[in-house]
């Protein structure tokens, strides 16, 4: 399969999936579910849910995995969610507020669910998982054996490991956590310093990070050089090309699955399960 296929077909999959798997941080139910633990809405319930996958491990551990965030934004806020909780009951409440706000939001059996789930399962079974702690980690727990349960497993699984693909990107490319940051924004034409800053960073840490990528030629005043639009360009590209695994398994399955989850990811929108439909932010 040509890098091109494996390209266009990794980032169409990719704005479907985020929407599926990623509701679970906006659904209500969720923040419910863990409201009953004694958690807040945001900061603890976040971090040790999602990395929870990889054991009640310490908020160091998360910081690595999750790549972009302060580590004295997660660590205090791992350490107040192991004081009130614990792995099994917190990944219980995580299931819980999927499948239910999936399921408000779907219906209890959408159409093409069994199809969508068979797919996507052997597509993310298929998948490596070298230098990936959260997609692995999410491999261990197996599948909740629920149908909706199942599918949003899934949709996990194919997007936890181009998220794990895409941190090994930036990585390699020389970016720090907080360029990394940066980088997205101006990608997808945010305001500047807007995004990082939901990452917990200080402004002096911002401007410092700011000062390098000036240093080096990848940003002129608030704006990508184009040496800096190039090196984003080939980070993306190098995230894409890693989910050739999960590409090739699709194979003809790959344009029906599509045909599946593009109603689904409008749905989710439509409903508020996830901020902003993926495609409309997708560069070229």
């Amino acid at each position: 399969m040509r890098d091109e296929e494996v390209r266009a077909k990794a980032r169409k999959l990719r704005d479907l999936v985020e929407v599926v798997a990623a509701s679970v941080y906006f659904l209500p139910e969720a923040h419910a579910a863990y409201a009953e633990l004694g958690l807040p809405e945001f900061g603890p319930p976040y971090f040790a849910s999602r990395g929870a996958c990889m054991g009640q491990v310490p908020g160091e551990v998360i910081t690595a995995a999750f790549g972009v965030f302060n580590p004295v934004t997660v660590i205090p806020a791992v350490d107040e969610a192991w004081s009130k909780t614990d792995r099994d009951t917190i990944l219980a409440a995580r299931e819980k507020g999927a499948v239910d706000g999936l399921t408000r939001l779907l219906g209890p059996s959408p159409d093409g669910l069994a199809r969508a789930t068979e797919v996507l399962t052997r597509a993310g079974l298929e998948a490596t998982g070298e230098g990936r702690g959260l997609y692995s980690g999410l491999l261990s727990l197996g599948f909740p054996g629920s149908p909706m349960g199942d599918f949003w497993r899934a949709a996990d699984l194919v997007r936890e490991h181009r998220g794990d693909s895409h941190i090994i990107a930036w990585v390699s490319h020389g970016l720090d956590p907080i360029q990394a940051n940066l980088s997205t924004e101006l990608w997808w034409h945010l305001p500047l310093r807007s995004y990082v800053r939901t990452r917990g960073w200080s402004e002096q840490q911002i401007d410092a990070a700011v000062d390098d990528l000036r240093d080096r030629g990848l940003m002129e005043g608030d704006e990508f050089t184009a040496k800096g639009e190039e090196l984003r360009a080939e980070i993306e590209l190098c995230t894409d090309l890693q989910e050739r695994s999960i590409v090739k398994t699709l194979a003809d399955d790959f344009e029906e699955l599509c045909m599946i989850l593009t109603p689904m990811k409008d749905k989710l929108v439509a409903g508020f399960a996830y901020p902003v439909d993926p495609t409309t932010m997708t560069r070229p």
